[in-house]
């Protein structure tokens, strides 16, 4: 609802929206996924122990062409807990556009609790530093507590399913990728225009 009122230019009911979207209770989810690690939820005592000489050569993350097609081919859902994922470039639009509303700051409390809990990211299946490739086989989409709650710790380790067992859900869920499109084509035709 903020994106559409982004989108018709009622910055008004965009505010509101972003303010409703600012739950604490999220921020209290994401903390008991990402925060200190607990038996009852990550299976684990401490910290996994590998080989850190495991992780292939090149660059840590795909590059951005490569994330989006996976967001895509991932209905813009998260594959472990289904929840609907948005991408960080509307995440930045909202922020641009209502810096209170859309709160960002440096520390997790400080940030907009809806925004940063649904932020879309890449999760190696096979965790890079474990050995995991950047190939798309490998990489599913998942919000930002899945992404950093199992930590690099493997599916079994964690007892996790493997999220490429079954198909993504897709639909009409587009991560928001609308806002960033329509803005910035709204932007390059005013520019046309000077």
């Amino acid at each position: 609802m903020a994106a559409d009122a982004l989108l018709g230019g009622d910055f008004i009911a965009c505010a509101r929206f972003l303010r409703m979207a600012d739950i604490t209770a999220l921020r209290e989810f994401s903390y008991l996924i990402c925060g200190p690690i607990k038996p009852a939820i990550h299976r684990q005592r401490g910290n996994p122990v590998y080989n850190r000489s495991a992780s292939p050569p090149g660059p840590r993350m795909p590059n951005k062409v490569v994330q989006l097609e996976v967001f895509a081919r991932d209905g813009w859902r998260c594959r472990y807990c289904s929840s609907r994922v948005i991408l960080k470039d509307a995440r930045d639009r909202f922020i641009h556009a209502h810096p209170s509303a859309a709160r960002w700051g440096r520390t997790n409390d400080e940030k907009h609790f809806g925004l940063s809990t649904l932020s879309a990211s890449i999760d190696h299946v096979l965790p890079f530093k474990r050995g995991g490739s950047n190939e798309p086989a490998n990489l599913v989409t998942a919000c930002w507590p899945c992404q950093f709650g199992r930590n690099q710790w493997l599916l079994a380790e964690v007892e996790i399913a493997d999220p490429r067992d079954y198909p993504p859900l897709t639909g009409e869920w587009d991560g928001l990728s609308r806002l960033v499109t329509k803005i910035a084509g709204a932007a390059s035709k005013r520019c046309d225009a000077r």
